[in-house]
């Protein structure tokens, strides 16, 4: 990959945090946040996809944004007011602003109708912030305008070169002659303010020329992607004053160097080190990768003038509320990371540290790496973890004593394996928020559709989870939000029928639990019509009409492939696709899913899926002539049972009595197939374990060989699926074992029609 493809490819991949930090802020302001800085996050989060896309001739994506980018100027100059009207125009422009990034990432076209659409709706609202008419709106954001500014853009992405007529603009004349020396501080970018507006502004006073002194740029190694390296002198003439001059800097005074010098004669010189702005800016990049090719001859280069106060010299990664970078800087430092993905391990910090990227009063370090070098890093973990586990095992069979140095060892060798692993888990470690912010798009787009009026409640998205576990949640969660507001939220007169608000609520909460992560979706809407699912399934064959089934197996037939309570095939539902799917790739991660719902209240759909698809802590234990693995997070105790303990229960199902209550004892080589001969309970070990519903069980194996952390390898990729297993993993003597499923094959035994509200009855 050349460097402006890596360049375009970094370009994109800020895109995506921007359009993140857009979203949630508009999103914000929509609950009644819409303090200063949040509102500046969101324009500045415009302003700089503009900027980049100027730099890549993106034109679509420029006159968008300049159009959305001017709205959002009168939203945070307090001439536009944040209503539900206008917020809500600015949803769908940042939708459409993300539908103009993934066409320009990667090909394809987009509805021009709808973005010309919401283009007008946009000047609309400019004009009428301005008291002006829509033409005259218009007027004030042309298309030249918006790639002349885009040039700039907090020095953009990479720099470009800015025309000087366009900055002149055809100021008047004037009959005084001023020098104007204008350094910005970093803390000007940081607030959404534009130095080019600032000398655009200033020569609207009169004609000028202006020149940029870039001798403060350090080495590309030693430049601060948030720091501000330009100084500008503008030779002047006007018949304004220095008053209206000082006027052009009132909102910048305070994060800028300035210097206002009367001139006697009009006839200026250009300052020390300085080049004209309209000169060709790319040969400052140009220069900058030369300093980077000739990294090694750094040491004898003389030293960068060292920054000023107000722009530290540490390289810090660009936070999505925090400015675009410099120019080329954060390109090229992710270029020289070799960046095709970003891995970052984010401060655990409450949401509205999080929300400002700021942590301790300083953001994170962090840095661009491969992800297929984290990969071959964890799978290298995974192959130490289990020759550890060999040369414990050997040494144990070679019956040295547990107090001998290669035994003390060993036992260190262990605790920095652990220590190793979990350090290198914990870098792939990511919260859900990039999943949790795809929905509030979707969600609005489903509400359209089906006309309800949705609130969308999003919590945890700080939950951390294995970034696998991430990329594969997001169409499970797709599916159950789309089911949630389609089938689960009532129509708006409806709710008003039923005494309930007009706006119905859906509610996505992340959390930990157990050692899994467990994420919930609920409703307030009308509940599942259990009658109506039992007369859909009896219809369509999936079960039979004699059937006792209770309520929670009435709520699981929406699961069954095939099943659809739509009456009509629309855009969202009714083809007898969509919870099974759910299901099935939720299964796939190891995960379950579960359903409680209330007539007239809502319901709840609950995903429980593993913190990690690489390790896991589990019990080893002997079935039949087999080794197996049992989870240790489904585990709550062991036990010997005693012959009074065991009852027979119908045709072969047994359950164990502890502390007065019965339990169904699953005899774990019968479910498996490993022996036809039931497993004596009394010589046995019954390990209690409780399902992601809650309910408990026993399972029956013949001997418990130890607890041990295993890595797992997936059998489905190497073999097949195979019901009640979840995967595999490499014992520490080399052979192969089978890690238990263990809610399958609860399930599996319990078909008979045992439930646990009459295990009691049963059994007296």
């Amino acid at each position: 990959m050349d460097a402006m493809a890596e360049i375009r490819q970094t370009f994109f991949e800020e895109c995506a945090e921007q359009l993140a930090e857009l979203e949630a802020g508009l999103l914000a302001i929509e609950n009644g946040e819409a303090d200063a800085d949040t509102v500046n996050a969101v324009f500045r989060a415009v302003h700089s996809i503009k900027g980049g896309a100027g730099a890549f001739s993106l034109d679509d994506l420029v006159r968008f944004s300049h159009i959305f980018e001017t709205t959002l100027d009168e939203l945070r100059s307090d001439r536009l007011e944040a209503s539900d009207v206008v917020i809500k125009v600015m949803l769908r422009a940042a939708d459409a602003l993300a539908d103009l990034v993934t066409v320009a990432r990667d090909g394809g076209t987009v509805d021009a109708s709808r973005n010309e659409g919401l283009a007008a709706e946009l000047k609309d609202l400019v004009a009428a912030a301005k008291g002006e008419t829509p033409a005259e709106a218009a007027a004030d954001v042309p298309e030249s305008d918006a790639a002349a500014d885009s040039a700039d853009d907090d020095f953009g992405f990479v720099p470009v070169a800015v025309d000087l007529d366009e900055l002149i603009g055809g100021g008047g004349g004037g009959d005084q002659a001023y020098r104007i020396i204008f350094r910005p501080h970093a803390a000007l970018y940081a607030k959404a303010n534009d130095s080019v507006r600032v000398l655009r502004d200033l020569l609207e006073l009169g004609e000028g020329n202006v020149q940029c002194d870039t001798s403060e740029i350090p080495l590309l190694s030693d430049l601060d992607p948030e720091g501000a390296y330009f100084t500008f002198t503008v030779d002047l003439t006007t018949a304004e004053g220095e008053e209206k001059i000082r006027e052009v800097f009132e909102f910048v005074e305070d994060d800028c160097d300035l210097s206002i010098e009367r001139l006697l004669d009009s006839d200026t010189e250009s300052a020390d080190g300085a080049v004209d702005v309209d000169s060709d800016l790319a040969d400052l990049l140009a220069s900058l990768r030369g300093e980077a090719a000739s990294e090694a001859a750094a040491d004898e280069a003389p030293a960068a003038k060292a920054p000023k106060a107000d722009k530290p010299k540490a390289s810090k990664p660009v936070m999505a509320d925090q400015p675009a970078p410099a120019p080329a800087a954060a390109p090229e430092a992710a270029a020289a990371s070799s960046a095709s993905a970003p891995v970052e391990k984010p401060a655990k910090a409450d949401a509205s540290e999080a929300k400002s990227g700021n942590v301790g009063g300083s953001p994170a370090q962090t840095i661009r790496v491969d992800l297929e070098r984290v990969d071959r890093l964890i799978d290298l973990v995974g192959e130490l973890v289990i020759h550890q586990v060999m040369l414990s095992q050997r040494t144990y069979q070679a019956g040295l004593a547990r107090a001998s140095e290669v035994a003390v060892g060993l036992d260190e060798l262990e605790q920095l394996t652990r220590e190793i692993q979990d350090s290198v888990m914990a870098i792939r470690a990511q919260p859900v928020k990039s999943v949790f912010q795809r929905l509030p798009r979707l969600a609005r787009e489903v509400a359209e559709i089906s006309g309800k009026t949705v609130r969308l409640v999003t919590e945890g998205e700080w939950t951390e989870v294995d970034k696998t576990v991430i990329e594969r949640l997001a169409d499970p969660l797709t599916h159950m939000l789309r089911n949630a507001i389609d089938h689960g939220l009532e129509k708006p007169d409806v709710r008003l029928a039923a005494g309930k608000s007009e706006e119905g609520t859906v509610k996505v909460a992340a959390m930990h639990r157990s050692g899994r992560i467990v994420i919930e979706i609920s409703d307030d809407g009308a509940g599942i019509n259990r009658p109506k699912v039992r007369e859909i399934a009896i219809s369509k064959g999936l079960v039979a009409a004699e059937a006792n089934l209770s309520d929670e197996e009435i709520d699981n037939l929406i699961f069954m492939p095939g099943f659809s309570t739509a009456s009509e095939i629309s855009e969202l539902s009714g083809r007898g696709v969509g919870m099974d799917v759910v299901k099935r790739s939720i299964q796939a991660l190891g995960g379950r899913v579960s359903i409680t719902s209330k007539p007239g209240k809502g319901s709840t759909f609950t995903m429980s899926l593993p913190l990690t698809l690489a390790v896991l802590d589990g019990m080893i234990v002997t079935v039949g002539d087999q080794t197996a693995v049992v989870p240790l997070t489904a585990i709550i105790e062991t036990l010997q049972p005693k012959p009074e303990e065991v009852k027979g229960f119908g045709g072969d199902a047994r359950l164990i009595k502890v502390r007065d209550a019965f339990l169904p004892l699953v005899d774990v080589g019968r479910e498996l197939a490993y022996t036809m001969t039931p497993t004596n309970a009394t010589t046995g070990v019954a390990i209690l374990v409780e399902a992601e519903n809650g309910t408990r069980s026993a399972l029956l194996v013949d001997a418990i060989q130890g607890q041990r952390q295993v890595v797992i390898k997936s059998l489905e990729a190497n073999y097949r699926r195979v019901p009640g297993i979840a995967a595999a993993t490499i014992l520490g003597d080399g052979r192969v074992a089978l890690i238990l499923d263990v809610d399958v094959i609860v399930a599996t035994s319990r078909t008979d029609g045992i439930h646990s509200n009459g295990l009691q009855q049963a059994a007296e």
